[in-house]
């Protein structure tokens, strides 16, 4: 017992001993300058206890005599500290300049920034980790020179336009291609049409929070690793990766307020009826309809949204993960306008052994988009309420909703009718890393994309009704599945010898994809209570479709570097598309590609203000494949006559046809100076695309009126500035600035079997809008507005000789006028920086580009006055000489030729606009000691604050486009606005 007591005794000291050597220990860590670094991570080694320093680099933490304190901060070299008796433990750390080597994610693989010889615009976590975004394109705009980016709507789950470096095809696909975890995603736009182009957006699948970083592959040099899809530009999107360490959860939450930035200033009733009557529709105000209702504003609101979204990032020595889970759910500021959607992620990543390390990428969405019409559709809330006579109201006495006859009643149709999109979503591969030896290992992934989509509208008796008096009502259901898979095998060698370095990689990729579409849709419904599309007394449609394509690829690329100073790089593709002709469904396309780093070179060794300058030149080809999956085969289609099933035919065959191909030349220098305070990137480049797919006259006896061939050329040529300064950066202060500027311009070179025109052949993208050879892909081609004669009250026209006259002739009369794409464009990003405080703000610009307002030739056209509501512009009309109108005489002969398309409707679209601002505050860490959370960061953001552009486009956004057809930018028949918001979140790490 006596023996018991003793160890009790002696084990009761030992602890007090050991607490007793437990203390706070503190200090600061600075840089090799002696500046103060935050963020820096100290954990105590052999524990999961751990602290960060703070924005003057200090930090303090409980430790015990004896334990080894480890500094690790990116881009400095680790530093262990033993615990002694003092309790203060103050480091300088040094730069690691391996470390500080940035990897760029590139096609098949990756590359050190110091030896990137192609023209990639890398856009890392900390460009995008503070920006509260709800869309992953909302990371990307304005981010990169060369690419151009538009809101084409406002409409929520509307796709936007992207461009890299310019329109790269006429009539195929000129949308770049997307690639996320080495899965190149669809992006087939199938639903139904709701009015203009707009289609969904295929990157609302993503949830932004989940994005580490973009890489933008402009040249050739790096697009021709995807061959046939590389034409159009190459965005690879990375999702975040699990990391050894402590656990961390992190969890933002934020919820927005949305407006519409730009509303046309339509006329009230009363106005309406005063211009009516003084144009002699009426005898006085009395002897017209009395009522009023401000329908622009019945149809928009405040939408309120909501986002949260919850991570968890981890990982011992052999294994890391990564898994997220979101929801987002959104009103847009036009009603009947919502989405939802829920998405999860899992990420995961092991290292089974010396030889084999295997992981996966899943991510889930599903989408729910409560969809209403775009533009030029009487299902368009906006487009019916600009519309829509102010006398007309939406309710009789009692309340009840009414139908308003061919501009219909939105209202009514938003609260009692249906129209929904259902996405289910899985993007998701698997790879294993097999090592061969230290320097060659084989890496095998499969990878699927999977949409599984159903639209299902449900239209009322009463928006619906049958002529005959006998039930009515509509519903349609279109069932989509839309199912991709693919095999990447490549073989990777990298050794170096002495002061040469290779790098090669080899492989072969096959995907195809399986599209199958099922439409059904009847009507005349016993009630409105019955939703379902078999509810309908008669079948109206029946339909199903299945499409397939499949691509095969090998391809190659191979990198030397001498000194890390002379860097010379090669790729070679070879795919065929089942989608071409049998004469030429195989392609070839290769690049070629030389760096020389002058500031490795002796005689710019001693420049110490240079830290890094390259010599870049590049050439190589890519191509286009976009066409749709069957243009080259003779196509029938079925046709049933007295109920006999026949087939007739519906394409001619050309087995010729192959692939839309460019040829890019790109010459760069980049910069890093005054110890990285400065960074500055330029690029020259000429893009030849040739072999243009184009539907050409058929001038043979077949029955067809043209045929899909290769014909055609023409030339994108630019030049792309990017800039990167630390303007001010002290102890508790720093500014920096991103900058960059693009300038492109296209022209057509070629159209061999167009239709011919004084100007030269073109192909016409609508009716205002002609592709013209010598000039830009989108010239806008209309007769000329001269204005209001002050003496007379006419509205004035130029003939194509340049003659003034008031009966102009609206076909033959119209001459090139303007051009839709920009001379120059792009995006400034201030970050500032105060002790605990950040501020960022973003614009974008665009400067150049004409806009066409199709709208116009309906809300400002006195002639249409009683039929159709107008803008308070058309009351500032002619009355006496002298007079600076902006409409014709009331009784002038004009009136009715002043609706008709010309430059009346064109207008400059250039714009700076104020896409985001933020302000937030991190809580310092020393707040945080005793509490289970690791960082919490408070901000609030606006969107589209302002927007600096043309007077003449009051109540118009600046930002409209097509977004399907690459021949049609510039153009909007009342397309809703881009939103206004104002957003608050919290972001809190544990």
């Amino acid at each position: 017992m006596r023996n018991y007591w003793m160890m009790l005794v002696f084990l009761c000291c030992s602890i007090t001993a050991a607490l007793a050597q437990e203390k706070n220990v503190s200090g600061t860590v600075t840089d090799q300058n002696g500046l103060p670094l935050p963020g820096v991570s100290i954990t105590i080694v052999g524990t999961n206890t751990g602290t960060q320093t703070d924005f003057d680099g200090n930090y303090s933490l409980m430790a015990s005599t004896g334990q080894t304190l480890r500094f690790s901060y990116i881009g400095q070299k680790t530093v262990e500290k033993a615990v002694g008796a003092s309790s203060t433990i103050s480091v300088q750390m040094e730069e690691d300049a391996q470390a500080l080597e940035e990897v760029i994610v590139v096609g098949y693989g990756e590359v050190q920034d110091k030896k990137l010889v192609q023209n990639v615009a890398q856009i890392g976590n900390e460009d995008i980790q503070d920006i509260p975004a709800v869309t992953a394109q909302e990371l990307l705009q304005g981010q990169a020179s060369g690419v151009q980016f538009v809101q084409s709507s406002g409409v929520l789950g509307a796709a936007n336009v992207i461009r890299v470096r310019g329109v790269g095809s006429l009539t195929a696909g000129a949308q770049p291609l997307f690639v996320v975890d080495g899965v190149p995603l669809n992006d087939n736009d199938n639903t139904f049409n709701n009015g203009g182009n707009t289609g969904l957006n295929p990157l609302q699948d993503l949830n932004p929070e989940d994005i580490e970083s973009f890489s933008v592959l402009k040249d050739a040099a790096a697009s021709a690793i995807y061959g046939s899809r590389g034409s159009n530009g190459v965005i690879i999107i990375t999702t975040k990766k699990g990391r050894e360490g402590k656990t961390e959860v992190d969890l933002n939450v934020f919820t927005s307020f949305s407006q519409a930035t730009d509303l046309i200033p339509m006329q009230s009733a009363d106005q309406t009826r005063q211009y009516l009557v003084e144009r002699g529709f009426a005898p006085s105000v009395d002897d017209l309809p009395q009522g009023n209702f401000d329908w622009v504003n019945g149809v928009t609101r405040t939408g309120i949204s909501h986002n949260a979204n919850v991570s968890i990032r981890g990982g011992s020595e052999k294994t890391s993960f990564f898994m997220s889970a979101g929801y987002r759910d959104q009103e847009g500021f036009v009603i009947g306008n919502d989405l939802t959607r829920f998405s999860g992620r899992l990420n995961l990543d092991h290292q089974a052994n010396d030889w084999l390390k295997v992981g996966m990428n899943i991510g889930f969405t599903n989408t729910r988009n409560d969809r209403i019409g775009v533009e030029n559709n009487t299902l368009a809330p906006l487009t019916s309420s600009y519309l829509m006579l102010p006398w007309q109201e939406p309710f009789d006495e009692e309340g009840n909703f009414l139908n308003t006859g061919f501009i219909q009643n939105t209202i009514g149709i938003e609260q009692l009718e249906t129209r929904q999109v259902d996405n289910t979503r899985i993007i998701a591969n698997a790879y294993a890393n097999i090592n061969f030896t230290d320097n060659l290992f084989l890496r095998s992934e499969v990878g699927v994309d999977r949409v599984q989509g159903e639209e299902f509208g449900r239209g009322v008796e009463l928006f619906d009704p049958r002529p005959d008096g006998s039930p009515g009502g509509n519903a349609f259901v279109l069932l989509t599945n839309d199912n991709k898979w693919l095999t990447n095998q490549t073989l990777n060698y990298n050794n170096m010898f002495g002061n040469h370095s290779v790098s090669v990689v080899g492989g072969l990729s096959y995907e195809t994809s399986l599209d199958n579409t099922i439409q059904a849709a009847s009507q005349n419904f016993l009630s409105d209570d019955l939703r379902n599309v078999s509810s309908g007394g008669e079948a109206t449609q029946t339909e199903q479709n299945r499409t397939q394509w499949a691509l095969f690829g090998l391809f190659g690329r191979v990198s030397y570097d001498y000194m890390s100073k002379y860097i010379i790089e090669g790729s070679y593709r070879r795919d065929g598309s089942s989608r071409f002709g049998s004469n030429k469904r195989y392609g070839n396309f290769w690049s070629v590609a030389g760096g020389w780093v002058l500031s490795e070179e002796n005689f710019l060794k001693n420049a110490n203000w240079i830290n890094n300058l390259k010599l870049t030149a590049s050439y190589g080809t890519s191509g286009n494949d976009r066409i749709g999956n069957f243009p080259s085969l003779g196509l029938f289609q079925n046709s049933a006559y007295a109920n006999v099933p026949g087939l007739r035919p519906l394409q001619a065959s050309n087995p010729n046809i192959g692939w839309e191909e460019s040829g890019t030349l790109d010459l760069g220098i980049n910069a890093s100076l005054f110890k990285n305070r400065v960074s500055f990137s330029a690029n020259y480049f000429e893009k030849d695309i040739t072999e243009l797919l184009l539907n050409v006259p058929v001038t043979w006896l077949s029955g067809f009126a043209s045929i899909t061939q290769n014909a055609g050329s023409m030339n994108n040529t630019g030049w792309e500035f990017s800039l990167k300064t630390q303007n001010i950066v002290t102890n508790n202060f720093s500014w920096t600035t991103d900058f960059n500027i693009s300038f492109i311009e296209n022209v057509i070179e070629e159209l061999p079997g167009a239709s011919d025109s004084e100007e030269g052949k073109f192909i016409a993208g609508s009716a205002n809008q002609r592709a013209i050879e010598g000039y830009s892909a989108n010239n806008f081609y209309l007769v000329r507005y001269n204005g209001i004669n002050p003496e007379t009250g006419d509205a004035e026209w130029l003939t194509k000789e340049g003659d003034v006259t008031t009966t102009p002739n609206f076909d033959t009369d119209r001459v090139i006028v303007g051009d839709a794409n920009p001379d120059y464009f792009g995006g400034i990003t201030n970050v500032f920086r105060y002790k605990n405080w950040d501020l960022r703000a973003f614009m974008t610009y665009s400067v150049g580009n004409d806009i066409f307002l199709d709208g116009l030739r309906f809300t400002d056209a006195p002639s249409l006055a009683g039929a159709y509501n107008q803008s308070v512009r058309i009351l500032d009309y002619w009355q006496q000489p002298g007079d600076n109108a902006y409409a014709p005489a009331l009784g002038s002969l004009t009136n009715n030729s002043f609706r008709q398309a010309s430059t009346l409707q064109l207008k400059d679209g250039s714009f700076l606009r104020m896409r985001n601002i933020t302000l937030g505050y991190t809580l310092p860490s020393k707040f945080l000691e005793n509490t289970f959370l690791k960082g919490l960061r408070l901000y609030a953001t606006a969107n589209n604050v302002f927007v600096i552009k043309s007077s003449e486009l009051d109540g118009f956004d600046p930002e409209v486009t097509d977004d399907n057809n690459p021949l049609i930018q510039g153009e909007t028949f009342f397309t809703a606005p881009q939103a206004k918001t104002y957003l608050v979140g919290a972001r809190i790490t544990f």
